[in-house]
């Protein structure tokens, strides 16, 4: 019952007051709650927990006053939603901060998010849909002696579930704009930082010689320059080790490169990326997305299309290389190919290979050559995406995916090498007084995993408030499987309200390459969110 009173104590504060100001301070915040009601399933092997309930909660409360700024985060997790660690299963107050900004510097002491870089050093961020949080408790100084050059230090632990870790993070960032600093009369930008973080956790284990204190350091580089930019990062951790190695004690370094140009009409981007013995936690036991220092997002495209994203790519960080390219360009109107609104056509490639070097319990990589391509391949994914607006009413989108991944090493089991190509049509076609009927069909080819895969849907909206849909996701390979979801939504200012029924595929569920496993389930959602 006390969960149930909570729940309405959440939900009254969320819709009691939408903002409150006075001549003190402003107050603002955000509610979000998502709900499921579970059933069996024998066909897609669901099973229901015992409470057949699962409930994640967020409630966030700031409060502004001149140069002073306060707030809290209450969650609960009543208890949480199936795929959600379990350890999870509490509510209560997990952030609170205070901070004073002024022009140039600035301190928060309690929990805050920061980053260093891109993150391949150093990132505190939350993530609801992965159920990652990893915002440090402690203080955060932002310093600007000049206006071109900025400092950050950071002190604190780790948030772990409803608690801390025993690890303890520290770290300072500096970054210098040098041609601010030279006075240059320029357009372009270019960038310098560096980085070093340290983190300490006591080992109290048989090892001799196992490293409490891990040090690492980045240095990166930021030009730009009319329509091109390049950005460079070096990362270089010291001697650590981790849950799934624990006997190996090895240094790791992180390699990322990116170019862009852009045009009008045209844009292209290369970015290179390579990764060894990075996976860096303020604890070395944790596991799954516990306690993560840094930030290693997939560097691959993320496909919006539900078939394409059956196989999704989880960086390894304990070793990859590879990159990807991007190609944009738009067919003018009015000419042949561009029609008399334009064409978007986008071309896309990445590609992943294993690092290796020596084995060390067939897990583990070292010594591997620095740009050795010669590993087993990860992944590789081609695709191409066609746009086109045909008329005020109609517009399409047509895309081609030639996938390869390579499951046993992504996900384990002996399934090899999974070769697909997806075919995808989505449909756009506005009706009178802001309606509008989505359509979507995709198809997915492959000898190998579980087969084909054919999947439809189709949304109608009325306006910008309401929407529907229904859904089916059909394996005619190997199981004879439909995954039918149908739902709707309502939005009105600043709350959405969404409810749908049916099934959810077991598989990863991956957000920019940090993934999660999700269990095969079947039931009703309903979700709430709103900004006040």
């Amino acid at each position: 019952m006390n969960k149930v009173y909570t729940y309405l104590i959440l939900l009254s504060l969320c819709i009691s007051n939408s903002v409150y100001s006075q001549n003190k301070g402003t107050l603002t915040g955000s509610f979000e709650s998502n709900n499921q009601i579970y059933k069996n399933d024998s066909k897609i092997g669901a099973r229901a927990p015992k409470d057949k309930f699962g409930s994640n909660n967020y409630l966030k409360l700031d409060y502004t006053y001149g140069n002073f700024r306060a707030g809290i985060q209450y969650e609960a997790y009543l208890p949480p939603l199936l795929g959600y660690d379990f350890n999870l299963e509490d509510n209560g107050i997990v952030h609170r901060f205070v901070t004073y900004e002024d022009n140039d510097l600035a301190i928060t002491v309690g929990n805050f998010y920061e980053q260093f870089g891109s993150g391949l050093l150093f990132r505190a961020w939350e993530d609801r849909q992965l159920g990652l949080n990893n915002a440090l408790e402690g203080v955060n100084i932002k310093f600007k002696p000049t206006n071109y050059i900025s400092l950050k230090a950071v002190y604190g632990k780790q948030r772990k579930y409803f608690d801390t870790g025993d690890g303890r993070i520290r770290g300072i960032d500096g970054e210098i704009n040098v041609l601010d600093a030279l006075k240059a009369s320029s357009n372009s930008t270019f960038l310098l930082g560096v980085g070093y973080l340290n983190r300490y956790q006591d080992y109290t284990g048989p090892l001799e010689d196992y490293p409490s204190s891990v040090d690492a350091w980045s240095a990166r580089m930021d030009f730009s320059t009319g329509r091109s930019a390049f950005q460079f990062e070096y990362v270089r951790k010291g001697e650590d080790g981790n849950a799934s190695t624990p006997q190996i004690v090895s240094e790791g370094e992180a390699l990322l490169a990116n170019y862009s140009y852009t045009q009008k009409g045209l844009g292209f981007n290369f970015s290179f990326r390579r990764l060894e013995n990075m996976i860096f936690r303020s604890e070395r036991e944790a596991v799954n997305n516990e306690l993560l220092v840094n930030y290693l997002p997939a560097n691959t495209k993320q496909h919006k299309y539900s078939l394409a994203n059956i196989y999704p790519y989880s960086t390894q960080a304990m070793g990859e290389i590879g990159g990807q390219i991007d190609f944009v360009y738009t067919f003018k109107k009015k000419t042949a190919l561009g029609g008399k609104y334009g064409t978007n056509v986008a071309l896309n490639y990445s590609h992943y290979n294993k690092l290796e070097g020596t084995l060390v319990d067939g897990i583990f990589y070292s010594d591997s050559d620095f740009l050795g391509l010669d590993g087993s391949k990860l992944y590789r994914d081609f695709n191409v995406e066609i746009s086109k607006k045909w008329s005020k009413k109609l517009k399409s989108t047509f895309a081609f995916i030639n996938l390869e991944y390579n499951k046993s090493e992504l996900e384990g089991g002996n399934k090899g090498m999974v070769k697909s190509k997806i075919y995808v049509a989505d449909i756009l076609y506005k009706l009178k007084k802001g309606k509008a009927l989505r359509t979507e069909l995709q198809y997915l080819n492959t000898d190998q995993d579980m087969g084909d895969w054919i999947a439809g849907a189709l949304e109608y909206n009325i306006g910008s408030k309401w929407s529907f849909f229904v859904s089916d996701m059909y394996n005619s390979g190997v199981s004879d499987t439909h995954y039918i979801n149908v739902g709707g939504s309502y939005v009105k200012n600043a709350t959405r309200f969404s409810v749908s029924y049916g099934r959810q595929k077991e598989g990863l569920l991956c957000v920019g390459g940090v993934c999660r496993m999700v269990p095969a389930a079947s039931g009703l959602t309903i979700s709430l969110s709103k900004s006040f």
